[in-house]
């Protein structure tokens, strides 16, 4: 396996030119260093990337490390593919779904975040969904689905929280709930969402955008999870296939909280999305946009958003 090498390698070389560069060209001098040092790392990281170092070093490595994170948050041990970080008698439970392109493995700093909600909410449940990576479509959203369903079957009161490729996921349970005429959650958190896998726009209107996210890595995501994926499917294209009966639907049961980064390059579809669903029912959707916010903003570096999403998930807390 030459991949890890050429992969490591690459970094160590391109890491120290691109970070001069960024600093050089302006465009991070409003950030703290720290938060200009993780975005360039993260966008070489993830432009870098091939599927051979990510199946065999990048994803053993991060699932290591969520086990160590696990523990230290008192988790309770996997059960299929659910594991309960936090379980409280009677509370709603909040089924968390995490991103990286239906390929990368849970980054452990989203369990940090996880735990501070935890700890302002106070009576509230936190699931996990380990749903399977590198899957065909639509395999994560099977599976998700199954565990979703399996809650509402016992009872729980459910809300719904994802990042990235995890937002698509909660926003197509959604979806499904209304197709197969199945209880909706009451709550539905989305952060970045991707809303079109396989129908992406080519650039954003702001040159000076500082996000990591790159459409070179949303190609190499999509070409793992839907290479075939057909454009007019509505659970791979949300936004630009988006049914205005079928989510007036949802809202009329589910209140949904979209929270996105001004600077990330998903911005304009997720702005049309969130202004779609606002136009059906403005008092059961909330956009938030940050400014200067890169994708995931709020999960990576706990941004502004945070007390946003705090009190969407504290109002109607019984």
């Amino acid at each position: 396996m030459i991949e890890p090498v050429i992969y490591f390698g690459k970094l160590a070389i391109r890491l120290p030119y691109v970070l001069a560069k960024s600093w050089l060209s302006g465009n991070f001098h409003d950030l703290s260093f720290a938060k200009m040092l993780i975005i360039v790392f993260l966008m070489e990281a993830a432009n870098n990337l091939d599927p051979v170092t990510l199946k065999w070093i990048v994803n053993p490595t991060l699932r290591a490390v969520n086990l160590v994170a696990f523990w230290w948050l008192g988790a309770g041990p996997q059960k299929g593919l659910l594991r309960w970080i936090y379980e409280e008698p009677n509370a709603p439970v909040l089924l968390y779904v995490h991103g990286g392109g239906m390929c990368i493995d849970l980054i452990a700093s989203s369990l940090k975040y996880i735990r501070c909600l935890k700890q302002e909410i106070g009576h509230l449940s936190v699931a996990y969904v380990d749903y399977s990576l590198c899957e065909r479509y639509p395999t994560a959203i099977d599976e998700v689905w199954a565990e979703y369903r399996s809650l509402v079957a016992k009872g729980h009161r459910v809300w719904l929280f994802g990042d990235s490729a995890g937002a698509n996921i909660c926003l197509n349970i959604l979806q499904q709930c209304v197709v197969e005429s199945q209880v909706l959650p009451e709550k539905c958190v989305t952060i970045s969402p991707w809303l079109n896998v396989t129908k992406t726009e080519s650039s954003i209107s702001r040159t000076d955008a500082i996000d990591f996210l790159t459409w070179d890595q949303l190609a190499m995501f999509k070409n793992v999870y839907a290479p075939n994926g057909n454009h007019l499917d509505p659970y791979l294209n949300l936004e630009t296939n988006f049914n205005p009966g079928l989510w007036a639907q949802v809202l009329e049961s589910t209140k949904i909280l979209i929270v996105c980064g001004q600077d990330e390059i998903l911005y304009p579809e997720i702005s049309r999305f969130g202004q779609k669903l606002i136009k059906i029912d403005e008092d059961q959707v909330k956009l938030v946009s940050q400014l200067r916010g890169v994708h995931c903003d709020t999960l990576i570096f706990n941004g502004q958003a945070s007390d946003e999403i705090l009190n969407f998930l504290k109002s109607d807390v019984k």
